[in-house]
């Protein structure tokens, strides 16, 4: 078979087609690891939402039992003490209120504790900064009319040596 010239040698792609490439796969790439997580979620956010009902539940039915509780307690302040019912139950808010503002004290002073992953933002504001520095450094390669420095060529391990 003969050529007639027409043959053309394939363009050779541009660093700025390699570049495009690479974002393209990147993309593709995040959004099959998106897709995955999705996919690894839904069940477990399916049976954390019924394991959430569910303890809500539960809580009603024991929120209902210590009102009764209050309400024996309260009746029992009233017999034993022979004090009027009214005051039993008075003594009984009385009793709640406090240990509530026990909880209530607690609580605010954990709040106040609690921080912000700093180190973790400050390592994610690193990681997006060299990105962006690369992406630079990338783009103005691409867009450069001369590429500076020298090549290297490495030896992989059990190549042939070149000479």
């Amino acid at each position: 078979m003969t050529s007639t010239g027409t043959d053309q040698v394939p363009k050779a792609p541009g660093v700025g087609d390699i570049l495009s490439d690479i974002q393209a796969e990147i993309s593709t790439l995040i959004k099959g690891e998106v897709e995955l997580a999705k996919k690894e979620l839904v069940p477990s956010a399916r049976n954390g939402g019924i394991g959430a009902g569910l303890f809500s539940g539960a809580l009603y039915f024991v929120l209902n039992a210590l009102i009764l509780l209050f309400i024996a307690g309260s009746l029992a302040i009233w017999k034993w003490l022979n004090l009027p019912i009214a005051l039993g139950f008075v003594i009984m808010a009385g009793v709640l209120i406090v240990v509530a503002a026990i909880f209530g004290l607690i609580g605010l002073v954990l709040v106040k504790r609690v921080k912000g992953p700093e180190q973790a933002i400050a390592q994610g504001q690193r990681t997006a900064d060299s990105v962006k520095a690369a992406i630079a450094r990338g783009n103005a390669a691409a867009t450069a009319t001369k590429i500076e420095g020298t090549v290297e060529t490495r030896q992989l391990p059990g190549s042939p040596a070149r000479s």
